[in-house]
């Protein structure tokens, strides 16, 4: 029993990248990027490094996320001629969300989570268009949609330190604003209109989700995570933008390295895939919307010391598609990122 203190801090520490304590929340997260509506925080998130939550406690979280999307796809073809005449869109994308759980148990557990969300979007088209060579901005920015989430430990922490199995279930309400508006300049004048679905802090609909979060030890220093989340979003569109209210989902996984050398350092190298399907599960698809996903190599490196961890994750795009909307036999185009930057940092009570 003496050794499987040690193996427990540090399996559950091994949720690298994982923090399914906040991954429901994301009405799209994160899921696509760019003009691929991409909302939510950094889905870096880890576990606190001192083990399972004990009945009782509180963990605050706090997580960032920023992407720079430029690169524009219509299916998994490169429109590199956008870039080659200088009409590409930039979406400049900042995400914070903070986070509060509780553990009722040491097995079950709540958290809520406030977002808010900074966009900056430059495009020709939107504007006097691609032809006249002048580039214009739009912003937006403010609390996005509210989530909460409640995630259950499938064995019992008590016997089980070496690996372990999370389910969860949560809601997404529509606090955020779905209808921002903005200056655009138009070749009749300066017109206030709705700023493009992409960068609205709010998609207007009530969300539902389940998710999933595991991590074991294979041998040595070296483990396994996976977690991944589904959001359910049955309203259909929003009327006055007509902005479709799309699902969206995010899968990832892969292996860790505990460090001998430095004391509580993980690196982690892992595949992850985020994305908005053409058609929703459950209720109407239509609307205005980008399905399409990103598909990324990702690096990352956690630490902990007593009661605080934190997270650092860069996903790397290697496959990105924009992919049929609902309704239409070809896809469009929309912009993705390179990469994200998404990093995470709990402290608990």
């Amino acid at each position: 029993m003496q050794s499987s203190h040690p193996l427990r801090k540090t399996s559950t520490r091994l949720v690298l990248c994982g923090g399914l304590l906040s991954l429901l929340l994301l009405p799209a997260s994160l899921f696509g990027q760019g003009c691929v509506i991409a909302r939510g925080g950094g889905g870096a998130l880890i576990m606190d490094g001192n083990g399972y939550l004990e009945a009782g406690d509180w963990q605050l979280s706090a997580d960032f996320r920023h992407f720079k999307s430029h690169r524009h796809f219509a299916g998994d073809d490169e429109q590199t001629q956008r870039s080659d005449n200088g009409t590409e869109v930039y979406n400049d994308s900042w995400f914070y969300d903070f986070s509060v759980t509780y553990a009722f148990t040491k097995r079950w557990n709540a958290t809520l989570t406030l977002p808010f969300v900074y966009h900056d979007r430059s495009s020709m088209y939107e504007h006097l268009g691609n032809n006249s060579g002048q580039r214009f901005a739009t912003q937006s920015a403010g609390i996005a949609d509210v989530r909460l989430t409640a995630d259950y430990w499938i064995l019992d922490p008590n016997a089980h330190h070496r690996w372990n199995l999370a389910v969860g279930v949560g809601v997404k309400a529509p606090t955020g604003d779905a209808e921002a508006r903005d200056i655009f300049v138009r070749p009749s004048g300066p017109q206030e209109r709705y700023v493009d679905s992409s960068i609205q802090p709010g998609d207007g609909g009530w969300g539902y989700g389940v998710q999933i979060q595991s991590f074991g030890q294979l041998v040595g220093n070296w483990s396994f995570y996976a977690n991944g989340f589904y959001l359910f979003n049955p309203d259909d569109r929003n009327d006055q933008t007509n902005f479709s209210i799309p699902d969206s989902y995010m899968a990832r996984g892969g292996v860790s390295y505990r460090l001998e050398s430095v004391k509580s350092l993980i690196l982690s190298l892992g595949l992850r895939t985020e994305g908005v399907p053409g058609n929703d599960a459950f209720g109407s698809s239509i609307g205005s919307r980008r399905p399409g996903f990103a598909t990324s190599v990702e690096p990352g490196v956690s630490w902990a010391y007593k009661k605080f961890s934190a997270t650092l994750t860069v996903p790397i795009a290697v496959h990105r598609a924009r992919t049929t909307t609902y309704g239409q036999l070809k896809a469009g185009d929309a912009a993705f990122a390179d990469y994200t930057i998404n990093l995470s940092a709990t402290l608990r009570l």
